[in-house]
């Protein structure tokens, strides 16, 4: 019998992510795709992404206007409030055979409660990463507790797992779904690609910019978003920015872009569709902010990344990713080391990639599809 997998989905960048991922239910024989769109998707903060769902022809069988227009640390938790009110309404009419529950935001943890109290099975799917000093982390943790099977990205994340408690048969290893992406994608060439960006051209070297606000540094979220530029403008690269997620402390994040978009080599976005953000990423000389992408996808490319504050941290990564401060001087020098230092270019084409082949989309399929639904599936231990 075919089973109903039902997600959730709030934000662009994770939408992209998940994107091959609701494709590949929807190719599979034995599951059918139901996908609920809400948070910033139904705002203009990154021009309605959520029109893109559904031009992408996937099923969108509700809409849940969530997103409080608001940079308050409390803004995020009242709107994942107004999220469940509505969301559990839905989830228990419609009472689908899994709730694929993806990542580490409020969308994540109110359809894992959703499972948790309706009892339906509720697969996470990036479980066990680690994000210290945001509340994502903590999230992504807690989700993974509601939920009745996980889904990891590295082989590190499913230990880590094993370690917490979580029965083995539990948690099965399938990568990244962001690398599924740039395997699938169509390369386009610079002269639309450039079209594409509203560029004139594109340049042999650049810079991809992409800052996150932190849930622990809401207060200084601008001031190193600044430090970040006034670094950037140091590299004499042209730079292609897009605008952050819609946490706590984006709005000053955005102020500073609009004020360094005045630049000529700065080239700002609300939001870059996926086919160019993926052949940007494919073409770019580096990195520089803070963004899971540059974690979780750039060894794919071995695209070298600057990773800059503690956001990512420690989370599992790759030989291509260098960790520094949020000093103006340690982003300029290990900036520069990328561009003109041979050891560093050679220990970046030499990286490995801890997150998968390129066809997780299609192994989380097959789990939803195999995995039985069963009163042991439902009844949830620990194994201490």
């Amino acid at each position: 019998m075919t089973k109903r997998v039902l997600v959730l989905t709030g934000i662009r960048s994770e939408y992209y992510l998940s994107r091959s991922v609701y494709q590949a239910i929807v190719n599979h024989s034995d599951l059918d795709l139901e996908v609920i769109v809400t948070g910033s998707h139904l705002t203009p903060l990154h021009e309605y992404s959520g029109k893109t769902i559904e031009e992408d022809g996937f099923p969108v069988i509700d809409k849940i206007e969530s997103l409080l227009n608001t940079d308050s640390p409390s803004g995020r938790l009242k709107s994942g409030a107004l999220q469940l009110q509505v969301l559990s309404h839905v989830v228990s009419t419609r009472r689908p055979d899994w709730l694929l529950a993806i990542g580490d935001r409020e969308e994540t943890i109110t359809l894992a409660l959703c499972g948790a109290y309706l009892n339906i099975p509720t697969a996470h799917y990036g479980a066990g990463d680690r994000a210290v000093g945001n509340v994502d982390d903590t999230v992504r943790h807690a989700v993974s507790r509601l939920s009745h099977l996980m889904l990891t990205a590295s082989e590190e994340s499913r230990n880590r797992l094993i370690c917490s408690g979580e029965q083995a048969w539990r948690v099965q290893f399938v990568g990244n779904s962001g690398l599924d992406r740039y395997r699938t994608t169509p390369n386009i060439s610079d002269t639309e690609l450039a079209l594409g960006l509203g560029v004139k051209s594109m340049p042999d070297q650049f810079v991809i910019a992409i800052y996150h606000p932190l849930t622990s540094e809401i207060a200084e979220a601008g001031q190193y978003a600044r430090i970040m530029f006034e670094a950037l403008k140091e590299l004499n690269v042209p730079v292609f920015v897009s605008h952050p997620n819609s946490d706590a402390g984006q709005e000053k994040i955005i102020e500073v872009i609009k004020e360094y978009s005045q630049l000529d080599f700065i080239h700002s976005f609300h939001n870059i569709s996926d086919p160019l953000f993926v052949n940007l990423m494919r073409r770019a000389t580096m990195m520089v902010g803070n963004s899971s992408a540059g974690i979780l996808e750039s060894p794919f490319l071995k695209l070298p990344v600057v990773n800059i504050g503690t956001r990512q941290r420690e989370r599992t990564h790759a030989e291509n990713v260098f960790f520094v401060t949020n000093k103006k001087e340690d982003i300029v020098e290990q900036a520069r080391a990328i561009l003109y230092d041979e050891q560093t270019k050679q220990r970046v084409a030499q990286c490995g990639n801890p997150f998968g082949d390129g066809y997780a989309s299609e192994k989380v399929a097959e789990c939803l599809a195999k995995t039985p639904i069963d009163k042991k599936l439902l009844v949830k231990d620990l194994t201490f």
